[in-house]
């Protein structure tokens, strides 16, 4: 991280590319809409020259809500899948069967459920009030299918349990491939070890010939602290968990009080 004094970073002038979360971060919780100062700063900074990418949990057919601004590329399924703006695939990196059948194997155990992630889209066995809860928040209804079938038939970049912390103690020691992370108490990501948004950010630098002592990343959930933490300048939503804003070098105002475009002014790179 860059070295914080009164409130700015030096890091800041060396800044070539701009990661940004969406959900949380881009996009408002409250509205589902991108507010326009965001976009209007996001505009300014490729004028400057500085890329833009998308770095976010969602699957990139699902980042349609963003697609009206331009970017030059995603980090999608918190690192597992990063691609150009044109659709060159970056990095992929996806789960082995047995590790999926274990989740499947865990859930029957002790009861709880998981959506399956692949490119085509969101998974479910069925629609539980937890389910619902999660789909109105993020504003993506999952598909109701047989999750066997499905992870037989498709590469499988993310499992989604719906527990709290107290189910994750008891199943990730059962998982040790693999690294769990949250944004809200009631579900998290599971992605396979030595996967991140972190991780997708620096493959995406290295394609572009860049690297991350170039990079700036805003965030707002668990997911986000890789990132926003091994970037020069990590900033963190005013609506972050307090994890992320632990690990940022600045916290800007949420996203409903134009915290994207706040922050780009306080680093002076708009």
């Amino acid at each position: 991280m860059g070295n914080v004094i009164n409130g700015t970073t030096d890091a800041a002038k060396d800044i070539k590319a701009v990661f940004f979360d969406i959900d949380g971060t881009l996009v408002s919780f409250a509205t589902h809409t991108v507010p326009d100062s965001a976009r209007r700063a996001i505009g300014r900074l490729r004028e400057r020259g500085i890329k833009v990418f998308i770095s976010t949990g969602r699957l990139l057919r699902h980042t349609e809500v963003v697609r009206d601004i331009e970017v030059d590329g995603y980090v999608t399924v918190n690192g597992s899948y990063c691609v150009t703006r044109e659709g060159e695939t970056i990095f992929e990196r996806s789960f082995p069967h047995e590790t999926v059948e274990r989740v499947f194997r865990l859930c029957s155990e002790i009861g709880f459920q998981a959506a399956v992630m692949t490119h085509e889209n969101i998974y479910v066995d069925r629609l539980s009030e937890r389910v619902l809860a999660i789909a109105e928040m993020i504003h993506i209804m999952p598909e109701v299918a047989d999750l066997r079938r499905v992870a037989s038939e498709n590469p499988v970049l993310q499992v989604c349990p719906y527990v709290g912390e107290e189910i994750e103690r008891i199943i990730m020691p059962q998982l040790p491939e693999c690294v769990g992370t949250r944004w809200v108490p009631t579900f998290m990501d599971v992605n396979m070890r030595g996967t991140d948004k972190s991780v997708g950010a620096r493959k995406v630098m290295e394609y572009y010939g860049l690297s991350m002592s170039e990079a700036m990343a805003f965030g707002d959930g668990g997911n986000d602290i890789p990132i926003v933490r091994d970037a020069a300048v990590g900033v963190a939503m005013g609506n972050a968990c307090s994890e992320l804003k632990a690990a940022a070098d600045y916290v800007s105002a949420s996203v409903d009080e134009d915290g994207v475009s706040r922050a780009l002014e306080h680093f002076g790179l708009i």
